[in-house]
């Protein structure tokens, strides 16, 4: 269990210096796109920091997105439950034939049906 958590802790930072350098990637679009429309006389090296500053952002957060994915799937798997994402997943993907997973996450209106359980209103 201790090495489970040690790549949780692990996943988390990862995805966290992905997210800070896609926010780098997004503050370098804006700056472009400042100096843009505000008419700077060097356009071509303006238009060279809008594409690669979005290029960044965009594929940082991917790769953000990719290794926590990627851990949640290493903790379902270690603990032996299915998680929201791969019950997403397959269920996505669920045509003729195939049976899709149920995510253990209750619904709102099950919620709330078993709260007029609990507490039924006065009548």
């Amino acid at each position: 269990m201790p090495q489970l958590q040690n790549n949780a802790e692990r996943a988390l930072v990862a995805c966290s210096l992905w997210l800070h350098i896609g926010f780098i990637g997004a503050a370098a679009l804006a700056v472009g796109l400042l100096q843009l429309f505000d008419g700077e006389p060097e356009w071509l090296w303006v238009l060279v920091l809008v594409f690669s500053g979005g290029v960044l952002a965009a594929a940082s957060w991917r790769r953000a997105r990719t290794v926590l994915e990627h851990a949640e799937r290493t903790s379902a798997v270690a603990t032996g439950a299915p998680s929201e994402s791969t019950s997403r997943a397959s269920s996505k993907y669920a045509g003729r034939g195939t049976t899709a997973m149920l995510s253990t996450i209750p619904l709102q209106s099950n919620r709330r049906l078993d709260d007029d359980r609990r507490c039924p209103a006065p009548e």
